[in-house]
């Protein structure tokens, strides 16, 4: 504990800590403040190598230069307590409870004592070095547990108390050295008011802490609301002019004198109904419920028959570049799906280009070397994907939109000429497939990413296909670049 991370507490405003189960009076959930702790111990490897070999060092030189055993144990108590912590955190399972919770909390309270108890020794020494030492050391904890931030009260208390017991042994074996009595109570009241404005800190920051959760789940809950308005009011206003095409037909049906006649009325009530199938798919395919028939393909493969299929779709104004990968980039998805929200970015792409311009498809392999956290939460796990990007020299996406171009019935063309759910459908199968669309748009052109996780050759033949649910969805800290050779930016929205 003697170094201090630098960055924030990787659980401070994620909402589904409030939305699962009760730790105590506020709301917790289990499962992530338990990957919480292990992340602020454990999770980030170059910073608990260097807590650990600072502890180690500071042990080895304090047990040759006080020539006593003191340090060793101080040591040994540390890497008990530690194994034990490591392990009760790595084997909890997809749920925890209070108590476990609570457990962790108790082993927790005795890493702090099992470290303080040295720094708290070293301060009430004479020799100036060690006291020096001792305060930074007690200094660094302190600091460790206000950056920790503990939600669960009943933790918290325990480490108040438990610095509480420390401060009072420092006080107690310093006021035993010092005769005045203004040097005694002064020495109390300083210590007094340090355990105090400690005290008030660690909660304070809690308070915060909750408070900014709240305050993040509400702003997702008004915006579940009105993407929930927008939605019922997108569906009801398509699914009226399709009724009444529908209905005007059949009213018309009777009235008409020739078979030719009543013969087009039907068949435009079909193609209306039709119009309903189709808008019913593409909000399936929105919130995620289509049924995927999973096989494993060849993302070139697949490159080469939307060339074919978008010849048609593509003026002469416009011309056409399919950079095909180097190597075959294998993933697995339902290919009919797959086909179509590439086609949805291209006639995205072929609208943005009403004077002509230039469209790109291409696709390479990326990979992650972290988690990429997304603006709205959502987290992409590091590993191997299959970038196909659709590229337009267009005029780009407005800056004041460009968040909005995914919502469902968001559109900004003209009335009858989109439904606003291509982008929305592409967005959804990306999910679904258990990867994610991002988009990157300057004044010179947008390119819609569609990220896909790579699938090794053991998990699906490629001559094999069932229906099958879909990959876990992403749960997002930068992309790499072709064939891993670095991290880059993060993969975001972005507006140059």
């Amino acid at each position: 504990m003697w170094a201090v991370r630098a960055e924030q507490p990787a659980a401070i405003g994620q909402v589904g800590v409030l939305a699962s189960q009760q730790s105590d009076i506020d709301g917790i959930d289990g499962r992530k403040e338990i990957d919480r702790l292990f992340d602020l111990e454990y999770g980030r490897r170059l910073d608990a190598a260097f807590r650990f070999g600072l502890i180690l060092s500071v042990g080895v030189v304090l047990h040759f230069y006080l020539d006593s055993l003191l340090a060793l144990w101080w040591i040994a108590a540390q890497a008990v307590g530690h194994v034990v912590h490591f392990l009760f955190l790595r084997s909890r399972g997809e749920t925890c409870s209070r108590r476990e919770v609570l457990i962790a909390g108790a082993v927790f309270w005795y890493l702090v004592a099992a470290f303080i108890w040295l720094p708290a020794e070293m301060i009430t020494t004479a020799d100036p070095a060690l006291r020096i030492g001792g305060a930074a050391g007690m200094g660094a904890m302190l600091v460790f547990l206000i950056y920790r931030s503990d939600r669960v009260l009943a933790i918290m208390l325990g480490e108040i108390a438990v610095i509480g017991a420390a401060i009072a042994w420092v006080v107690f074996r310093t006021i035993q050295q010092l005769d005045h009595p203004g040097a005694i109570l002064g020495t109390i009241l300083a210590a007094a008011g340090l355990h105090v404005y400690f005290s008030l800190t660690l909660l304070a920051h809690r308070r915060i802490r909750i408070e900014a959760e709240r305050a993040a789940l509400r702003s997702v809950q008004a915006q579940k609301m009105e993407a929930i308005g927008q939605l019922a009011g997108g569906v009801a206003h398509d699914f009226n002019n399709i009724l009444t095409a529908v209905i005007g037909n059949l009213d018309l049906y009777d009235a008409m004198d020739t078979e030719a006649e009543r013969l087009n009325a039907v068949t435009e009530a079909k193609t209306a109904a039709l119009r309903a199938a189709e808008l019913v798919k593409q909000l399936l395919a929105y919130a995620r419920r289509t049924q995927m028939r999973i096989t494993r393909r060849d993302v070139g493969a697949l490159l080469e028959q939307l060339q074919l299929l978008t010849r048609r779709l593509l003026p002469a104004s416009i011309t056409q570049d399919f950079e095909a990968p180097q190597a075959p980039l294998w993933v697995a998805l339902d290919e009919n799906q797959f086909i179509t929200a590439l086609v949805n970015l291209v006639v995205n792409a072929r609208d943005a280009m009403p004077a002509g311009g230039t469209l790109t498809v291409s696709a390479r392999p990326v990979h992650l070397f972290t988690d990429d956290v997304q603006p709205d939460g959502t987290v992409l796990p590091a590993g191997d994907y299959a970038e196909v990007t659709v590229a337009d020299t267009g005029t780009g996406i407005p800056p004041e939109i460009i968040r909005r171009v995914t919502e469902p019935f968001f559109t900004t063309k003209a009335v009858g000429q989109g439904s606003g759910l291509g982008l929305s459908m592409v967005d959804g199968f990306a999910r679904q497939s258990g990867g994610l669309l991002t988009i990157d748009s300057s004044s010179e052109g947008t390119a819609m990413h569609l990220l896909l996780p790579i699938a090794p050759a053991e998990e699906t033949r490629p001559d094999t296909a069932e229906d099958t649910p879909p990959p876990e969805a992403p749960q997002p800290q930068g992309r790499a670049q072709p064939g891993g050779r670095g991290p880059a930016p993060g993969l975001r929205i972005s507006q140059a």
